[in-house]
């Protein structure tokens, strides 16, 4: 009995030595398949992070050498009659005695142009020179978080600077805080210089937006998105060669003052301080109904009901050939596509509300946009 239950007993200690050693090989080869999976997966970020930056440099260079090249070849006089379109105002009107104004024209679309172009290089520039240190000083090492770090900075840059710009032109207006004085004596056809370079580049600024919604990284919106640069773009463009740019400025600086809002709050996220975040969530949460769900809608309002009879005396008829003329089809289409503008924002908010039911909860705020991609 004593042998027999030695030798079990001897059995039982193999089996058992048997089973941890496959336990522990298994456990080793999890391991390496882990680390293997861990290195791929950082080696994949890099090589990401390395065509994302490789992408805002080609941007860089590219545009610099547009903007280099055609300031020489405009010093040159057989070219500067083509050049000075791309660099300078067009319109201006030379017996203006008082102060210098501008017309409205077709070769503005090269001024556009480029303005695109210096969107181009400005938000590669502060991408890659300003805001990427400033993701290595504050430890944000996950390429998705400087990704996103970077575009929503700026993006924070753009509206804050787009927001003052149009808000100086808006204070120092005749329809400062009076919708009926940004109809009274249309048409607007002349502007000063600081509007005009203020409206075409809101526009070149859309343009350029639009193309970098297609070069991120998409997300879960993007047709929604498209669909909203497609509309402003119209907005902007339209207004501006049909004189409604008075309207246009109003609208531009409320939409930029929440955007601020959104962006900030964004990238108080990603730097790891969600209470602030949270904070200006909220903030923007309340700007987003009071100024695009309440303001815009009483703006839309005013311009559907009463804009026609306070330009009643000053407006001409498109049938006698005079330009600018008051065209009822153009002012549909522009309640329209306002209106189109603010079903987007309705989309938009419920998504924000579930955002700040999260926020409330406890949870804290999310990207309304969501930073998963398709």
């Amino acid at each position: 009995m004593t042998a027999t239950s030695s030798i079990e007993k001897n059995q039982t200690f193999v089996a058992q030595r048997k089973v941890n050693s496959e336990k522990s090989l298994s456990s080793t080869n999890s391991q390496h398949k882990q680390t293997e999976a861990d290195s791929i997966t950082k080696d994949g970020d890099d090589k990401e992070e390395y065509k994302i930056s490789l992408v805002d440099k080609w941007q860089l260079w590219l545009s610099s050498l547009f903007i280099l090249s055609t300031f020489l070849l405009d010093r040159l006089p057989l070219l500067t009659p083509y050049t000075s379109k791309f660099l300078y105002l067009q319109y201006r009107y030379e017996d203006h005695l008082t102060e210098t104004v501008y017309g409205i024209g077709v070769d503005d679309f090269y001024f556009v142009f480029s303005g695109v172009i210096i969107m181009t290089f400005i938000r590669s520039f502060t991408m890659l020179y300003v805001l990427r240190p400033i993701t290595r000083a504050l430890n944000i090492n996950s390429h998705k978080a400087v990704q996103r770090f970077l575009e929503q900075g700026w993006y924070l840059v753009y509206y804050s600077s787009s927001f003052f710009f149009g808000l100086y032109i808006y204070y120092n207006s005749s329809y400062f805080l009076s919708l009926d004085n940004i109809w009274i004596g249309w048409p607007y056809n002349k502007m000063t210089s600081i509007t005009k370079t203020y409206y075409l580049m809101e526009l070149a600024c859309w343009v350029h937006q639009l193309f970098i919604l297609n070069i991120e990284a998409k997300r879960k919106d993007y047709v929604q998105m498209f669909t909203h640069h497609i509309i402003t773009i119209s907005l902007v463009g339209g207004s501006y060669f049909h004189f409604y740019t008075r309207i246009g400025n109003v609208i531009l600086v409320i939409m930029d003052f929440v955007d601020i809002f959104l962006s900030l709050a964004k990238v108080l996220k990603y730097c790891g301080f969600q209470f602030i975040c949270d904070l200006m969530f909220l903030n923007f949460l309340i700007s987003w109904i009071v100024l695009r769900c309440g303001l815009f809608n009483y703006i839309w309002y005013h311009t559907a009901f009463k804009a026609r009879d306070l330009i009643r005396e000053t407006e001409c008829l498109a049938t006698l050939g005079v330009q600018p003329c008051w065209t009822s089809k153009v002012f549909e289409i522009f309640l329209v596509l306002l209106g189109a503008l603010q079903v987007l924002m309705i989309i938009w908010l419920f998504l924000i509300i579930k955002v700040a039911y999260k926020v409330i909860a406890g949870y804290g705020a999310e990207d309304v946009r969501s930073d998963d991609e398709d």
